[in-house]
């Protein structure tokens, strides 16, 4: 089964490569390049879309271009994130202060507890494009903006987090491998996310597949201090081997 799920694997690879050589195929052209059937090819674009990377048009497949957020928000990443937001907010209690950071997928759960009462401290300003329980209360951490990730960074916002202690921090990621552990590519959050994490009684990490198994450029947290990982069905499987292993609890939300 191992070695099946690799030629899969690879031949998905292959696609994606051929994809982003030409501007766009077909499941015919596709099925020839790669000396497989249509049948296949067909239920491998299947997936492949599922998973936000291509788009399949009139016939046509075609890749979707990377880290392009405004493209992603309509597009199956968008609904792999909803779906891992929303499951994050179930472990959420009335009256808890919670941290967020500058994750797209962390900041949706907002939009999931309108039914509880919470405290949030964040440095993500797109907290302000949801509606929350109007007896909960939102703190923003201060500092200097970035855009156009609407990041506050620098002493003000680390402080914020350094004062304060949460029941639960609900982080996204870049990367997270045995390697590296929790890593992210800004290094200008990095320090506010490690005092996220060492300020958190819980640890929730959010992350989709694209971030498991891949590690980034710095290193903010390792395996141990993530109590729970929250995830999709496509995440790298010997990765989630290694962090049960290490104890860390682990769900994935069918896709």
């Amino acid at each position: 089964m191992k070695n099946s799920n690799k030629v899969i694997q690879k031949r998905r690879e292959q696609i994606i490569k051929i994809l982003q050589s030409i501007e766009s195929s077909t499941i015919s052209e596709l099925s020839d390049k790669l000396s497989v059937s249509e049948m296949t090819i067909r239920r491998d674009c299947t997936v492949l879309s599922s998973m936000g990377l291509i788009e399949q048009t009139f016939g046509k497949i075609s890749i979707l271009p990377e880290n392009d957020e405004a493209n992603n928000d309509i597009t199956a990443l968008h609904s792999i994130r909803n779906k891992i937001a929303q499951k994050a907010a179930n472990f959420i209690e009335n009256g808890q202060i919670i941290f967020i950071n500058t994750s797209a997928t962390a900041i949706q759960t907002i939009k999931f507890l309108t039914d509880k009462t919470f405290i949030i401290l964040t440095n993500n300003l797109k907290a302000l494009e949801f509606t929350y329980n109007p007896e909960s209360t939102l703190l923003l951490a201060g500092g200097e903006v970035r855009t156009p990730k609407k990041a506050l960074i620098g002493d003000l916002a680390f402080n914020s987090f350094h004062t304060m202690r949460a029941d639960v921090g609900i982080i996204g990621c870049t990367g997270l491998d045995s390697e590296m552990g929790i890593s992210t590519s800004q290094i200008h959050e990095a320090r506010i996310n490690r005092e996220i994490i060492k300020n958190s009684t819980k640890l929730i990490l959010v992350a989709d597949y694209r971030k498991v198994g891949n590690p980034s450029n710095f290193s903010v947290g390792s395996f141990e201090d993530i109590d729970l990982l929250i995830t999709d069905s496509f995440a790298n499987e010997e990765t989630l081997r290694l962090l049960r292993k290490r104890g860390v609890e682990v769900i994935q939300v069918p896709i």
